[in-house]
């Protein structure tokens, strides 16, 4: 099942609106268990893992036993179930790390299989795929995506200089850390204000991973965002989407359409949108994984929602002083280090910065 959780991980932040799942079939030779076939999830979400993992195998998957780390699925959409296939591959065990809490699943693929004279066995190394598979599960239960929120801060808890000079608080290894978690994301979330100052990309910028840079969301609730932006330049090679409110201008939201960005209107909130609102339109155009990097209000807004699932934290050993910007407006950083909402999972020294990762409790 290790395994399994290992290679599923290959297209995180390429499969939705589908999980990205990982699949094994092994057979016993020898005494020896032998893998005859692998498969992940495919770019934008088929063909599944298990069919992927069958073809591989063939005919050696009839007897054997397969390992995957969410419930096959039960139900026809643009493919056939996954359980139909296991059952037609004539394997004889399925072992899943997870049930699957899509209402169109839960249960029904172990009943199939189950039904077919299949043993099947759940659980194993259930909390790890329960993470890997933490943006599929919110948004089937919830209604929106996981959220991870991602702060760079200076030793007196900055991020910045207040009068908008572009300042950089982590060093390299950190910067590359963070482009990596671009890559298992679905999209990568920032405020205008972000966008106004740095004028940034937000792609991937790893040699070879060009192309698997997220979608671009910008939380812009006036629709202030500048036609001659990079982002707005490079909208027909990675999606742009500006979330707006109320208050934004229809000829400002038809120079965006025309642009090419898509816009997602929202009703009124604390700072002009109802971020709720917009976490389950997002969930609706079948994202699962959003990766916030800023700035300031926006991480107070999720924090204020308690809509932050997961939160990255670098250290850096810079001092900003009194004009600089906090990292999280009207809040202290023990409102994340202290906060009985949020456990820390791990802790790392990334070049000369400090990195811990917190989960919601």
């Amino acid at each position: 099942m290790a395994a399994a959780l290992r290679i599923g991980r290959r297209n995180l932040g390429r499969t939705w609106p589908n999980p990205a799942v990982g699949a094994i079939v092994t057979r016993m030779e020898d005494g020896n268990a032998i893998v005859v076939g692998r498969g992940w999830t495919a770019p934008g979400g088929r063909p599944h893992a298990e069919p992927i993992a069958l073809e591989q195998a063939g005919e050696a998957a009839r007897g054997a036993t397969v390992y995957v780390t969410l419930e096959p699925c039960s139900h026809t959409g643009k493919t056939p179930p996954c359980a139909s296939a296991l059952i037609s591959a004539g394997v004889a065990r399925v072992v899943m790390a997870l049930e699957d809490p899509d209402p169109r699943v839960s249960g029904r693929g172990r009943a199939m299989l189950e039904e077919a004279g299949i043993r099947v066995d759940t659980g194993v190394l259930a909390d790890v795929a329960r993470r890997d598979h933490a943006g599929h599960i919110s948004r089937v239960t919830r209604g929106r995506p996981q959220v991870t929120l991602k702060l760079a801060v200076s030793a007196d808890g900055m991020i910045g200089r207040r009068e908008g000079e572009r300042m950089m608080i982590t060093g390299k290894p950190a910067l590359t850390a963070v482009q990596a978690m671009r890559v298992e994301s679905d999209a990568v979330m920032v405020g205008i204000g972000t966008v106004l100052v740095d004028d940034p990309r937000l792609t991937v910028r790893l040699p070879g991973l060009e192309a698997r840079s997220p979608a671009r969301i910008i939380l812009d609730p006036s629709a202030r965002l500048p036609l001659d932006t990079k982002l707005v330049a490079t909208a027909g090679e990675v999606p742009v989407i500006v979330i707006v409110g109320p208050a934004a201008g229809a000829d400002a939201k038809a120079a965006l359409i025309g642009a090419g960005v898509k816009v997602i209107e929202t009703s009124d909130g604390p700072n002009g949108l109802n971020l709720p609102e917009a976490l389950a339109d997002l969930a609706e155009e079948g994202f699962t994984r959003v990766f916030v990097e800023g700035g300031a209000r926006v991480a107070a807004s999720l924090l204020a929602d308690d809509l932050l699932d997961e939160i990255v934290l670098f250290r850096a050993p810079v001092v900003v002083g009194p004009d600089g910007v906090r990292a999280l407006e009207g809040y202290a950083l023990s409102a994340i280090e202290r906060s009985p909402r949020f456990r820390q999972i791990e802790a790392a020294t990334v070049g000369d910065d400090q990195m811990r990762r917190y989960l919601r409790a």
